[in-house]
């Protein structure tokens, strides 16, 4: 079976693996929980696009009292 190389998303080494890697995406258990851990102290965070709402405005029919709402807030 032929091995693939990746890079690693934590220490950026590159590595081989077949397919049963056992830190995937990661090259060694070191690089996976040092991952998680970044995780588990807000350090990543997924950021929603603060523009995003905007084209909701140009709707009429909106009956939903917390997106009204939200959309007002947009104004501000």
């Amino acid at each position: 079976m032929p091995t693939r190389s990746q890079k690693c998303p934590e220490c950026k080494k590159r590595f081989s693996h077949t397919t049963e890697g056992k830190w995937l995406p990661f090259c060694s258990e070191r690089c996976k929980l040092l991952d998680l851990g970044r995780w588990l102290n807000n350090e990543y965070a997924i950021v929603e696009d603060l523009k995003r709402g905007h084209d909701l405005k140009s709707l009429k029919d909106i009956d939903d009292p917390d997106v009204k709402r939200a959309l007002e807030e947009l104004d501000d």
